[in-house]
């Protein structure tokens, strides 16, 4: 059982105490303990010659036999065996040490008062004598709780460099066990730490009758931190065993930039460990995480994804062979899903069956429009939901309030295939050593896949069989690096055996790379000039720069989603308005839900369909920019559906739009993601079993390593996040960074960023968060819509024209539905597998080869 403080009443802990300044108001006279108890003069004490006299006559008895004060007050005080058993001393002595009058009592003799009107020196008393004993008693009490406190900041050498250790030291937690096992000691820091004037303009307070303001609570915390980490200094220069604490920071410091002179100055003072052992630590977490995921791989399923990745060394001393280099290498990472379900133990001869009957039977054109008129079935509500939902979303509609808010309806509609998300469901990630190997050319990645399966511990020929024979392993990348895998495996397709046929090889695409070619498409088709009502011409009305040509680098996908949302959802609320037949969204309030419901499957039919585009070109007089907005509208739409079916996770909705996809980019001959929309649905539908694609689509689309349920992000994305924490976030610099180096590194980044969070979230100094939020999207909407309304792109106008031939926009939909109906590109896509197909003639060869193995 822990014992108070000595200060207990004396102070106000910083938990339940007043804001006040952080000015030191220290005056010298604040040093003065109160008059009441340290400063009273002789001629305060109450006038009574009785008591003189008495004090007197006890004195006087005393001398008499022999008696001093001292010796008295010696014998009194345990001074002899007998006087210690001696009941009637015993009794006497207890009263005594238990008087209220003896607090009074020592504080005289430590400072006697001055008599009355007296200008001399203050009498001296017992000064120096309680001073020296005070010190030697708060010294024994302060360094036995100190080692009693030790234990927390205690750190062995094995533990210290795990992940849930180094995250799992909590600030909050820590100094409510320090405060229990060390309350004086940390009641002095405390003292120390505020002027007996800030203590008096924040007196104590009951916390069941305060609530502190956040703000408050934010400098009570900081409060606590400083005096906990001067805890822990002294704690750590006893023994460099208690240096959790230490170690926490020194991590933390080393990859937020600190420089090893700064090291060397801040292990000095006993805040971190020295810069040797920050490296030495860094090298040990790469290690453990490099065992910790095979130990994961043996258990649960995994994946891998990796990218090209462009470093910058720099050099300090210019030489003629040692000068600044860009280097061009390739970082790769390993995704474990504990709560994935296990493949079968059979899986790979499972997909060498499925391919070899997949590869003779290749889907035909029929088949791929009946797959795409069941997914346009599917996505309808989803669509009706995301129209309601912009109404909902306008200010002016106030949905909140609206008296059929809960109408059946009007709910967001169940997922088609939405992935299960929250603790349980978090993918791990681990990075690769990055290897100087770019992903150039096919021989590129040939050396690549041998330097990945030695990482990953498939080096050795028993490993290798089993791989060959027994396992998948699928590999996620951008368009390049899945085309480069695709062709490897065809290159070796009548290699000797399973292994090095690749097999054991599945290389579906990344959809962040499909994303961004389905919103480089939309670009290119609906641009226009400034002059028009398409792209162009909104981007000059939002004032949005650097969107007038498409790219591939930087932010430029990112903002161009964005802008899309904003001018779909712009032209959905005036079309809304249309269709409503009022002047202010206000006024649908009066409709019933199942009117607004009939209203959205209105502007569906009407606005942003191929009937309605179909129906409109067909009029006698066609209206050219209405048929642009309508083309518009149901272009956008599943571009839309697709960003928020990635973000929450449903993969049915992103199967669904394979098809779409598909025609997409035969219309806007994109050769290479028509090849990977055609490889996507083969392997589903034909080349995959079904375990396998269960697998893919529930584990290889997307990933949550946050366990929201808008926290789904897909692979390939992952993968350019890792690549940028190793360019930038958590980037080394020095005269000894190489490629060795960062092999060793970059294993360790996903610890390095676990800790740096950690300590960002108990520092409260993580201001910016990782979240994007659109300034003023409401002012871009009301722009757009004036706009809009003032062109009438959303009224049927009869032989309304398009003066530039730039400005009308192509379906490029329609027309790559139509290519995929004659079979021209279809018939491509075949010719690209006449490789495998060859190779079929002779599988049964093949796979029997497989017993040499």
């Amino acid at each position: 059982m822990t014992q108070p403080s000595i200060f207990c009443g004396q102070y106000s802990d910083p938990e339940y105490s007043d804001f006040d300044s952080g000015e030191s108001d220290f005056d010298p006279t604040d040093l003065v303990p109160p008059p009441s108890l340290n400063d009273q003069t002789v001629a305060d004490l109450p006038s009574k010659p009785q008591l003189v006299k008495d004090v007197n006559n006890v004195l006087d008895m005393m001398a008499s036999i022999g008696l001093t004060v001292a010796s008295f007050m010696d014998a009194l005080s345990w001074g002899n065996t007998a006087c210690t058993q001696d009941a009637g001393i015993r009794n006497a002595r207890t009263r005594f040490l238990v008087s209220p009058e003896l607090p009074s009592i020592l504080r005289r003799w430590h400072k006697p008062p001055r008599p009355p009107q007296s200008k001399g020196a203050r009498p001296a008393g017992a000064a120096a004598v309680m001073a020296q004993f005070a010190l030697e008693i708060s010294l024994e009490i302060l360094e036995e709780e100190l080692e009693l406190a030790a234990n927390i900041f205690e750190s062995p050498v094995g533990d210290d460099i795990k992940e849930e250790h180094l995250t799992g030291f909590s600030f909050s937690k820590t100094v409510k066990r320090v405060k229990e096992v060390a309350p004086n000691l940390w009641s002095t820091l405390f003292q120390l730490a505020r002027t007996p004037s800030q203590q008096i303009r924040s007196p104590n307070k009951n916390p069941a009758n305060v609530r502190i303001h956040p703000c408050l609570r934010l400098y009570y915390s900081i409060h606590h931190q400083t005096i906990l980490i001067i805890i822990a200094i002294f704690s750590y220069t006893r023994t460099h065993n208690r240096g959790r604490l230490q170690k926490l920071f020194a991590i933390y410091f080393k990859f937020r930039g600190l420089s090893a002179k700064g090291f060397d100055t801040l292990h000095t003072i006993g805040l971190t460990m020295s810069n040797k052992w920050t490296g030495d630590a860094v090298e040990r977490i790469s290690e453990a995480a490099m065992a910790a995921m095979k130990s994961f791989m043996d258990l649960f399923p995994w994946l891998m994804s990796y990218d090209n990745a462009l470093l910058t060394f720099r050099v300090f001393a210019q030489r003629v062979d040692k000068k600044t280099l860009h280097g061009s290498g390739t970082a790769g990472t390993v995704y474990i899903k504990r709560s994935a379900k296990p493949l079968p133990g059979e899986i790979n001869q499972m997909l060498q069956e499925f391919r070899r009957n997949g590869m003779k039977n290749p889907l035909t054109g029929a088949e791929i429009f009946k797959i795409s008129m069941l997914a346009d079935t599917r996505r309808v509500p989803h669509i009706l939901y995301l129209i309601l939902s912009y109404l909902f979303d306008s200010p002016d509609f106030d949905f909140s309030t609206y008296s059929g808010h809960d109408h059946p309806l009007l709910q967001k509609p169940d997922g088609i295939r939405p992935l299960p998300f929250g603790k349980d469901h978090i993918t791990l990630q681990y990075l690769l050593g990055t290897l100087d190997i770019p992903e150039a050319s096919y021989e590129d990645n040939a050396r690549l896949i041998i330097e990945w399966l030695k990482q990953l511990n498939f080096h050795h020929p028993e490993a290798q069989q089993k791989l060959g024979l027994e396992q998948i392993m699928a590999c996620v990348g951008d368009q390049l690096t899945v085309d480069r895998l695709r062709n490897l495996f065809r290159f070796r397709a009548e290699d000797d055996n399973s292994f090095e046929r690749l097999d054991w090889l599945v290389v579906p695409p990344g959809w962040l790379h499909i994303q961004m070619a389905f919103a480089n498409s939309l670009h290119k088709q609906h641009l226009g000039t400034s002059k028009g009502r398409g792209l162009s011409a909104a981007f000059d009305v939002m004032n949005r720069r650097g969107l007038q040509s498409s790219a591939t680098q930087g932010p430029f996908f990112h903002n161009l989603s964005e802008t899309l949302h904003i001018i779909a959802e712009a032209q959905i609320r005036e079309v809304w308005l249309e269709v409503g037949k009022v002047q202010n969204p206000k006024d649908l309030r009066t409709k019933t839900p199942v009117e607004l419901f009939s209203l959205a499957e209105k502007i569906i039919a009407e606005h942003a369909s191929s009937a309605a585009l179909v129906r409109m070109n067909r009029k006698p007089r066609p209206d050219e920019l209405k048929a642009q907005s309508i083309m518009f509208l149901r272009d956008v739409i599943p571009f839309i559906l697709l960003r928020s079916a990635v973000r929450h996770g449903d993969v049915g909705i992103m199967e669904d739009m394979i098809p779409h996809l598909l025609f997409r980019f035969i219309g806007g001959k994109n050769t290479n993601y028509t090849t990977e929309m055609f490889e996507l649905l083969q392997g589903l539908h034909r080349e995959w079993p079904p375990e396998l694609c269960e697998f893919i689509r529930d584990n290889c689309w997307v990933i949550n390593n946050t366990g929201r349920a808008t926290g789904f992000t897909p692979v390939d994305e992952a993968q350019e996040m890792n690549i940028k924490d190793i360019k930038v976030t958590y980037r080394s610099e020095g005269p000894n960074i190489d490629w060795e180096y960062l092999k060793k590194l970059h294993p360790a980044i996903h610890v390095i960023r676990a800790v740096n969070d950690h300590m960002e979230y108990e520092f409260k100094t993580k201001v910016r968060g990782h979240k994007h939020t659109v300034p003023k999207k409401e002012l871009d909407l009301q722009e757009l819509q004036k706009w809009y309304r003032a062109s009438d792109v959303h009224t049927f106008e009869p032989g309304r024209k398009i003066k530039s031939q730039r400005d009308q926009p192509t379906d490029t939909v329609s027309q790559g539905g139509i290519a995929l109906q004659t079979g021209e590109t279809r018939a491509n896509w075949i010719e690209t597998r006449t490789v495998e197909r060859a190779t079929t003639q002779n599988w049964d060869l093949v796979v029997d080869s497989d017993s040499d193995d």
